[in-house]
C-alpha cells in the first residue's frame, strides 16, 4: 500500500503548490486559508460520520494530545508561507524544491537526535 500512499502524497503536493500559485492575487490569503480550511474541517465530519464502524466520540478524543493542536499551526506556517511565498513572485518550479531540500537536511538531523534513527 505504500506506492499508492506515496502517489497521493506526490499528487496532492503537486496540487496544492499550483493552487497556492494560482490563487488570485487579489485574494485575502488569510480570508483563502479560513475558506479553505473550513472546507477541510466540513469534508472530514462527513467522511467521519460516513466511515463504516462505529466511533466512540469521548474514547476517540482522549486519545488527542498536543499534537493536534501543533499541527494545525505548522499547517498555518505552511500555507501562509507559500502563498506570501508565492505572491511575492517565488517561482512554484522552485518553491518546493528549496523548502523541500532544507527540510529534508533539517528532518535528518532530526531523525538522528530526537527519534535515533
Amino acid at each position: 500500500m505504500q506506492p499508492a500512499w506515496l502517489s497521493l502524497a506526490i499528487a496532492s503536493t503537486v496540487a496544492y503548490h499550483v493552487i497556492l500559485k494560482m490563487t488570485p492575487a487579489g485574494a485575502n490569503p488569510l480570508l483563502s486559508l479560513m475558506v479553505t480550511y473550513g472546507s477541510v474541517a466540513l469534508l472530514f465530519a462527513a467522511v467521519l460520520v460516513l466511515a463504516p464502524g462505529d466511533f466512540a466520540w469521548r474514547e476517540e478524543a482522549r486519545q488527542l494530545n498536543w499534537t493536534a493542536v501543533a499541527l494545525a499551526l505548522a499547517i498555518i506556517g505552511l500555507d501562509l508561507g507559500f502563498i506570501l511565498l508565492y505572491r511575492s513572485g517565488f517561482e512554484v518550479s522552485l518553491g518546493a524544491l528549496v523548502t523541500q531540500t532544507a527540510a529534508a537536511m533539517l528532518l535528518v538531523g532530526i531523525g538522528v537526535l530526537v527519534f535515533r534513527e
